[in-house]
């Protein structure tokens, strides 16, 4: 199976072999058809993420989410600020330390939150449909050990 075949004309010149040419193309596909179905709820994919991890730890820190997708400090805070102007979540300070700020879901992020995991979960189902179970436990283990052997951020 081959690229070739889409657009049997060019000549590839190796591109093909190129895996982060393939791994950004479906990354597209995930993402943008995510975009299109998350509208209607105006979060986009990286926003109900952040509200899936506020969910699961209330209270977390904004430096926990910039470690864990790999990104930086800055670029959390512009997701946050959306999120928070759309009153999805709360940032409160810390009771331990006054310093550091919290973040919580409000109800009408849970409930957008709630909304959003249905359309990724078909939306998902419909992209991997061609996928075995087995096959798709694969992607996911392959997946992992790559973001894992990845070094950390600076």
């Amino acid at each position: 199976m081959t690229r070739q075949a889409a657009v049997p004309e060019l000549d590839l010149d190796g591109l093909d072999s190129v895996l982060g040419l393939h791994i950004g193309t479906v990354n597209t596909l995930f993402v943008t058809r995510t975009e299109k179905r998350l509208d209607p709820l105006s979060v986009t994919p990286k926003q109900v993420a952040i509200m899936w991890l506020i969910n699961a730890n209330p209270g977390v820190k904004q430096t926990d989410l910039s470690k864990f997708f790999q990104i930086e400090r800055p670029t959390v805070h512009q997701f946050v600020r959306q999120l928070l102007k759309n009153e999805f979540i709360v940032n409160e300070p810390s009771k331990l330390d006054r310093r550091a700020g919290g973040l919580w879901l409000t109800d009408a992020g849970r409930e957008v939150l709630e909304k959003a995991r249905v359309l990724i979960a078909e939306h998902e189902e419909e992209l991997t449909s061609v996928l075995t179970t087995r096959e798709k436990a694969e992607l996911f283990r392959i997946l992992m050990k790559l973001y894992l052997s990845a070094p950390a951020k600076d």
